[in-house]
């Protein structure tokens, strides 16, 4: 009888182990309360990102440079945190390795925000990711014929 409790417990463990692997970031999303969905546009600002990345997102969507709806895409890699404040999230492998950001703004005024920590440097793929969040948010939502 001890044998099996030994080995059911080690189990659990062993299982709890690969599950906690397995934990995926949540993106934070803002969706400005007065933004009318679906949008029709939007135009991509392309300052400053990555232009793989870039090339990633105008495979995914046809912007357009007429919309008043621009989407601007930003990126951290291999972010580096030296505080000491931060030494148990570091230590137990949950401190970020880099984030995706993805803003949607009518001007100046922000309208839709995409935000993930990655534990990975960020990549086209998570991009995708992010991009399709915000299609299933502002493009194609449900129940918005």
């Amino acid at each position: 009888m001890k044998k099996n409790t030994y080995f059911i417990t080690l189990l659990f463990f062993t299982l709890l182990s690969f599950t906690a692997c397995e934990e995926k970031a949540k993106p934070r999303i803002f969706v400005e309360p007065k933004l009318t969905v679906p949008i029709t546009c939007m135009k991509l600002n392309r300052l400053g990102a990555d232009e793989a990345l870039v090339e990633r997102l105008e495979k995914l969507y046809a912007f357009s440079d007429s919309c008043n709806l621009t989407l601007t895409l930003s990126t951290k890699k291999d972010i580096v945190c030296n505080s000491p404040q931060n030494a148990m999230a570091k230590a137990s492998g949950k401190f970020p390795r880099s984030y995706l950001k993805l803003k949607l703004r009518e001007g100046m005024e922000l309208q839709y925000s995409y935000y993930v920590d990655l534990y990975s440097n960020v990549d086209e793929d998570d991009v995708e990711e992010g991009f399709e969040r915000l299609k299933k948010d502002l493009i194609e939502p449900k129940g918005a014929e």
